[in-house]
C-alpha cells in the first residue's frame, strides 16, 4: 500500500510486523532509503546526503565504532518495508555514566502502533543482552549528531542538522511508556539592520574591559588546524549537560574534515583573551535545507552545486554551535560572538537566523533573545525507559 501525505502511510490495523537485522550492504541501501519513501510527499522534510548516512553506519569510516556496538533493524510488512532503527551502545558514555544505557536512533515508521513497538521491542531486547538499564533517544553516537524528536513545528522547514519527523511519533513512544528526558528550544529570530545596539555596546565594552580580541581563519587549512581547539573548548563548555559524551580524537578528526573544513572561513570565529588564550568560538553556517531538498540526497550529477551555492542563495543563517570556557560565561563573551555572527549575516544580505537545538534552561543563551523579534518556532525532546 502507497505512503500518503502528512500521515505517513497506509496500513493494515492487525499487521504483524517483521523485524530484521541489517546485514548487507544491500540491506543497509534499504535501511538509508526508507524514509526518503516515507517523507516523498513532505515539503519540511530535509533529505540527508545518503553517502553521508552510508559513512556514518559503516564501521571502517565512521571512528565512532572503534568504541560503539551498532545495531540496525529494518521493520516489513510482508515485502513492504514500514520503519527502521539503530541501536547504539557506546562506551565512552557507559565510562561517563557508570551504567549502560541502549541508544536508539534513525527512528522511522508508519503510522502504525505495532511497528513503532517492534522496532523499540528489539532495541530493548538487543540492550537487555549488553546489560543496559535504560534506553533513551532519538540520538546518534554523541552530542554532535542529530538528536531529540519533533514535537512542535511540524509546519516548520527542517535543518541539515536536525532531525525530522511526522506528529504521531511522539504519541507512539508515549503510549509506550517512554517519559521526557530533555528538551530544546529552537529559535528563528529577525535580523535587525544594524544590529542591536545593546548587544554591539556590551560586546565592545567586554572587550575593552578583558582585553579580548576577535579573530577569524584566513583559509580552510587554519579552519582544519583550528578544530582540535574547537573540541578543547566543546568540552568545556558541556561537559556538565546530561547530554555530553566525549569525543575520542579520532572522532574528532573525523568531524574536522568532513564537516568544519569545509565551511567557509568567515562563517567562523574566536575570542582571545590577552594571553592569547581562546575563551570562546561561534560556528554558523548558511541555512541548507532548500539546497538539500535539491539535492535529494545525492551530490551528483548536481547536488554538490546546490550546497555550494547555499551561502548566496538563501535569506537566512544557521547559528550551529557556540562554546565559551566556563570561567567566561557570565562576562558577557556571548554577547561578542553574536556581534560577530550577527555582522557576518548582514553582510552575506541574511534576513534571518535560526538557532541549532539549545537546551530549555540554557540561560547564558536565552537572555540574548530578548533584543531580538523572535519565536521558539520547533520543540524536540529525547524520551528515557527503564528495560
Amino acid at each position: 500500500m502507497p505512503f500518503s501525505k502528512h500521515t505517513g502511510n497506509k496500513t493494515r490495523p492487525n499487521m504483524n510486523p517483521e523485524i530484521r537485522p541489517v546485514t548487507s550492504p544491500a540491506e543497509l541501501r534499504q535501511f538509508i532509503n526508507f524514509p526518503f519513501q516515507l517523507y516523498k510527499h513532505d515539503p519540511n522534510w530535509v533529505p540527508p546526503l545518503k553517502s553521508s548516512e552510508a559513512a556514518w553506519l559503516s564501521p571502517s569510516k565512521n571512528p565512532a565504532f572503534q568504541h560503539s556496538e551498532v545495531a540496525c533493524f529494518t521493520a516489513w510488512d510482508g515485502n513492504q518495508l514500514v520503519g527502521r532503527v539503530a541501536a547504539i551502545l557506546n562506551e565512552l558514555e557507559t565510562e561517563r555514566l557508570g551504567a549502560k544505557h541502549v541508544r536508539f536512533g534513525w527512528l522511522d515508521f508508519v503510522d502504525n502502533p505495532a511497528v513503532s513497538k517492534a522496532l523499540l521491542d528489539a532495541v530493548a531486547a538487543w540492550g537487555k543482552q549488553r546489560n543496559c538499564t535504560v534506553m533513551k533517544g532519538p540520538y546518534g553516537f554523541n552530542s554532535l549528531d542529530k538528536n531529540g524528536m519533533l514535537t512542535e513545528g511540524f509546519d516548520q522547514l527542517g535543518a541539515m542538522t536536525t532531525l525530522y519527523n511526522f506528529p504521531y511519533y511522539p504519541k507512539h513512544l508515549e503510549a509506550l511508556g517512554f517519559e521526557k528526558e530533555l528538551e530544546w528550544l529552537e529559535m528563528r529570530a529577525i535580523l535587525p539592520k544594524p544590529f542591536p545596539s545593546k548587544i554591539t555596546q556590551a560586546a565592545a565594552l567586554v572587550r575593552k574591559r578583558y582585553k579580548l580580541t576577535v579573530k577569524r581563519p584566513s583559509n580552510k587549512m587554519e579552519m582544519i588546524r583550528l578544530g582540535g581547539l574547537f573540541f578543547d573548548m566543546l568540552a568545556d563548555t558541556y561537559k556538565h549537560l546530561p547530554t555530553y559524551v566525549p569525543i575520542s580524537p579520532a572522532q574528532q578528526a573525523f568531524y574536522v574534515k568532513n564537516y568544519i573544513g569545509m565551511l567557509p572561513p568567515k562563517f567562523v570565529c574566536t575570542v582571545e583573551d590577552e594571553q592569547g588564550e581562546t575563551v570562546g568560538f561561534g560556528i554558523t553556517m548558511p541555512n541548507m535545507a532548500k539546497a538539500m531538498q535539491r539535492a535529494n540526497g545525492s551530490l551528483l550529477p548536481f547536488g554538490f552545486v546546490h550546497l555550494l551555492l547555499a551561502q548566496y542563495f538563501t535569506d537566512n543563517g544557521d547559528l550551529t554551535l557556540i562554546g565559551v570556557k566556563e570561567e567566561w560565561r557570565k562576562r558577557g563573551v556571548h554577547s561578542i560572538i553574536f556581534t560577530e555572527i550577527g555582522n557576518t549575516f548582514l553582510q552575506m544580505g541574511y534576513k534571518y537566523f535560526n538557532v541549532n537545538p539549545m537546551l530549555e534552561h540554557n540561560q547564558n543563551v536565552l537572555t540574548l533573545w530578548k533584543e531580538f523579534d523572535h519565536q521558539v518556532h520547533k520543540r524536540r525532546r529525547t524520551y528515557f525507559k527503564n528495560i
